[in-house]
């Protein structure tokens, strides 16, 4: 019985040992992950890549922004009078008249058919769900029992 006693304490101090030794080497591991100077001299290159790429995305955001702000930014010249908006509401008339008349007539007349098609298929198809409901309704209805 004495012997049992002795196994189990040395088997217990192995296991100790062992425990101790893995948790010398996760703490090293722990602390080199901490070191952020090692660390940086490992990853140095990658972060410097990944740092110049994120400045160039925001540089290039910024610079579209400004671009695409210019070019929506309206004149500064505003009509002083109700005149002066009388004769640009007839200008832009006559200018949007003078392209509808520019239109070639086939392109005129492909879209007026592409319209009424349209218009009549989009008519087949309502009438087509109507019936249909219609028959759903008419099939469900059953007999009182009475």
């Amino acid at each position: 019985m004495g012997q049992a006693v002795d196994r189990a304490q040395q088997e217990r101090e192995l296991t100790k040992q062992a425990l101790e030794a893995d948790v010398n080497r996760l703490e090293a591991r722990v602390r080199a992950e901490l070191d952020w100077r090692a660390r940086l001299r490992r990853d140095g290159a990658r972060y410097a890549a990944m740092g110049a790429g994120a400045l160039l995305v925001v540089g290039a955001l910024v610079a579209l922004r400004l671009r695409l702000r210019r070019r929506d930014k309206p004149s500064e010249q505003h009509p002083a009078s109700l005149d002066e908006v009388a004769a640009e509401l007839k200008q832009l008339r006559r200018d949007l008249e003078r392209k509808k008349g520019s239109t070639p007539l086939w392109q005129r007349a492909a879209l007026g058919a592409l319209t009424a098609a349209a218009s009549a298929g989009g008519t087949a198809a309502a009438r087509q769900m109507m019936g249909r409901s219609d028959d759903t309704t008419k099939g469900n209805e059953r007999p009182h029992a009475g």
